[in-house]
C-alpha cells in the first residue's frame, strides 16, 4: 500500500499529483490478453510451445511418454488441473500447481524432467516465456514498459537467465506478439552435472508499468518453479 496526505491508494500507485500537474497513471490488472477473461484476472500466460522452435532447438517436452507437449507448463488461465495428476493433458512433468492472486507456484518432478530434457543433444536449453496484457493504466503522456526478473535461482546442475527485448505497449500477448510474448522470457540451460534436482527452485516476477510525468504504475505477477 502506498500511502499520501488524507489516505491510502491501492498497490503500485504513486499517490497524488506532481507539481506539474500530472496525476499518475490509474491502477492496472493483468490478463492473458486483450479479451480479459475473468479467470486470467492477475495473472499472465506461461506458454513455450508459442516458440516456433519448440521441441527442435529449445524447449523440453515429455518426449519419453509423447503425452505432455507443453514444457514445465502451459498455463492460460487457472488450468491447475490440466497440469498435474491424474488427469494432466499438457504438462506432465508438475507434481502440483497453484493459481494464486498475481501468482503462479509449481512443483515439478526433477527426475521425470530431467530424464526428457537429457534426451536431447548437449547445451539444449529450456525456456519459461510470458504473455500478457495491462488492462488499466490511463493517464496524460503514458508510456509502457514489460520486464522478466529473475528473483532468485538454485539449480544444481546449470543456470537460468533473462533474455529477449521488453515490449513497450500495453499488449505484450502471444496473440499480438507472437512467442516472445511480453518480450522478455526465461532460459534454463543444464551444467556439465546434469539438470535440477529436488530442492532446486526458480522464482521470478513478471511486470507491466506505466509510466508518465506524474510517476509510475505497475502490476507485477510472480511465478515459482519449485523442483522435487
Amino acid at each position: 500500500m502506498t500511502y499520501g496526505i488524507g489516505g491510502t491508494c491501492a498497490p503500485g500507485v504513486l499517490m497524488g499529483v506532481a507539481a506539474g500537474g500530472v496525476t499518475p497513471p490509474t491502477a492496472i490488472t493483468l490478463y492473458y490478453d486483450s479479451t480479459l477473461f475473468h479467470r486470467t484476472s492477475s495473472r499472465v500466460g506461461i506458454d513455450g510451445t508459442q516458440n516456433v522452435n519448440w521441441g527442435v532447438t529449445i524447449g523440453v517436452p515429455d518426449v519419453i511418454t509423447g503425452l505432455g507437449q507443453y514444457g514445465i507448463a502451459w498455463n492460460a488461465g487457472a488450468e491447475a488441473a490440466n497440469n498435474v495428476p491424474p488427469t494432466a493433458q499438457y504438462s506432465t512433468f508438475q507434481v502440483s500447481m497453484t493459481n494464486a492472486a498475481s501468482a503462479v507456484i509449481q512443483e515439478v518432478d526433477a527426475a521425470d524432467y530431467w530424464t526428457n530434457w537429457s534426451s536431447f543433444p548437449g547445451g539444449y536449453p529450456d525456456l519459461i516465456n510470458f504473455g500478457g496484457y495491462a488492462d488499466g493504466g490511463l493517464g496524460t503522456g503514458v508510456t509502457w514498459a514489460w520486464s522478466v526478473t529473475l528473483l532468485g535461482f538454485s539449480l544444481s546442475g546449470g543456470t537460468a537467465f533473462i533474455s529477449g527485448t521488453p515490449v513497450l505497449a500495453v499488449d505484450g500477448s502471444f496473440l499480438t506478439n507472437g512467442w516472445t510474448g511480453v518480450g522478455e522470457y526465461i532460459e534454463v540451460v543444464a551444467g556439465r552435472s546434469g539438470g535440477p534436482l529436488p530442492g532446486d527452485y526458480i522464482n521470478a516476477e513478471v511486470t507491466a508499468t506505466a509510466t508518465n510525468a506524474g510517476g509510475s504504475t505497475s502490476a507485477t505477477m510472480t511465478c515459482d518453479v519449485n523442483f522435487v
